[in-house]
């Protein structure tokens, strides 16, 4: 493997390794943005549906992530499908 080979293999993995720290890190953000207001909003926004037991009145720090995750899965999959309209 030359030189020139390698350099690029280290780019392209570099490269890799930024978009899923960059993704990570929003997830993370996102996440904490929805664990600290999740409390405050959804009992107040839905309040039957959460002394029902249907939504959850609190999250856990690693539940808001695995939302965050979840919305832009369901948010990146459904301009998918849009855009081939």
């Amino acid at each position: 493997m030359n030189s020139n080979s390698f350099l690029k293999l280290l780019m392209g993995m570099s490269a890799v390794i930024l978009i899923i720290v960059s993704i990570s890190l929003f997830a993370i953000i996102g996440g904490t943005i929805i664990y600290w207001l999740w409390p405050v909003a959804i009992p107040a926004a839905f309040p039957g549906v959460v002394t029902a037991g249907y939504i959850a009145a609190k999250l856990s720090w690693w539940q808001a992530i695995c939302l965050m995750w979840l919305c832009g899965l369901l948010i990146k999959s459904s301009s998918a499908v849009s855009n081939k309209k």
